[in-house]
């Protein structure tokens, strides 16, 4: 119990790490499907996400020392189908047709293993079908799958890490696995009555998503960022603050202007500015973009202090931050440049298209 709890507990601290690594392509993947993320959508993924790490940490874990591991001399695998049921009949007073011995069945540790290992993929059973809409066929391909790749881990040494394997590769193991997928596919329809239906959690994203919210934005936002500095890598060699700042204004320019009011990381998330002057797009990305959000490399050209410039331009994030509070509190997603320059950031999303093709 206490090495299951161990695992367990590994699972949690690591987790939080395992969010922040996935939760921007989460964001990116979702804002560029329905344009929104709601809390239930998110909580299934991510317990979903938290599963998976509990199981692979319940099968590497414990580890051993790689010394203690090359003195072993067990076997590898084990690949005679059926092996346990003569085990657990060896080791009980089990008689198929004497119904008073059935109970010893439950007393033998032989039982405990082949038992353990239907548990365990009764979750993921129940994920394949309620969140992900797999048939059973597909239910019992991916976990034996899942189960496949588990078993593989077991059988190289955690990828060879470790000279041999310190556990077995059984290929009960896949039996067993994959008969508690099936079982979780099938129980399914009781845990469903309790929560909302994958239709009904897409029906709530999509019409959330008609509404541009500050983190879509802000995600799209990164991504520019993130292509910006992609170009500052490749001019590094030639590069001063001016060049930079040059290089920051000259990307929101061009994009808005190529793509009328869409720039890259806009794209991705699906989002645009609903304006057709030409130059507002060019306002925007001196003033916003260009001289509001990278204002220290202005102060910086005018040989302004660092930390005082520093000091400025996190005064401006605080403005940005007030902004957006203020906002969201009134229920309206506009930022105070939108409001000067009358611009409107909009969802480009064919929501009604989606639907149907969810449907």
């Amino acid at each position: 119990m206490q090495i299951y709890l161990n695992s367990i507990i590994w699972a949690l601290v690591l987790f939080p790490l395992l969010v922040l690594i996935l939760c921007i392509p989460y964001m990116i993947i979702e804002y560029h499907k329905y344009g929104a993320i709601t809390k239930k959508k998110f909580f299934i993924m991510f317990s979903f996400i938290f599963y998976l790490l509990c199981v692979y940490f319940l099968v590497i874990l414990p580890l051993p020392k790689i010394k203690d591991v090359a003195l072993y001399r067990g076997k590898w695998y084990n690949l005679k189908l059926f092996d346990f049921i003569k085990e657990i009949q060896g080791s009980s007073s089990f008689i198929l047709t004497k119904p008073s011995t059935y109970i010893s069945l439950f007393t033998t540790n032989r039982i405990v293993e082949p038992i353990s290992n239907i548990v365990l993929m009764i979750p993921f059973g129940i994920y394949l079908r309620y969140y992900f809409k797999k048939g059973w066929f597909t239910t019992i391909i991916y976990t034996l799958l899942f189960s496949l790749f588990l078993e593989i881990t077991q059988l190289t040494g955690l990828y060879y890490i470790y000279p041999r394997p310190y556990r077995m590769f059984d290929v009960n193991d896949l039996l067993t696995n994959t008969i508690g997928g099936l079982i979780g596919f099938i129980i399914t329809p009781i845990f469903s009555n309790l929560l909302p239906t994958v239709l009904e959690l897409d029906e709530e994203v999509l019409r959330k998503g008609k509404k541009v919210s500050f983190s879509r934005r802000t995600i799209g936002y990164l991504i520019d960022i993130f292509l910006i500095n992609l170009i500052l890598l490749l001019l590094k060699n030639h590069l001063n603050y001016l060049i930079i700042l040059i290089v920051i204004i000259s990307y929101f320019i061009f994009n808005n202007l190529i793509f009328k009011g869409k720039t890259i990381g806009k794209m991705v998330v699906n989002i645009k500015i609903k304006q057709k002057s030409y130059l507002k797009y060019i306002l925007r990305s001196i003033l916003f973009e260009g001289l509001f959000m990278h204002n220290y490399l202005v102060l910086l050209i005018f040989k302004v202090p660092s930390l005082i410039a520093i000091l400025i331009q996190i005064a401006c994030y605080f403005f940005l931050i007030f902004n957006i509070i203020c906002e969201k509190y009134y229920g309206r997603n506009s930022l105070v440049i939108d409001k000067i320059l009358k611009l409107e950031i909009v969802d480009t999303i064919k929501h009604e298209e989606t639907y149907i093709i969810r449907l």
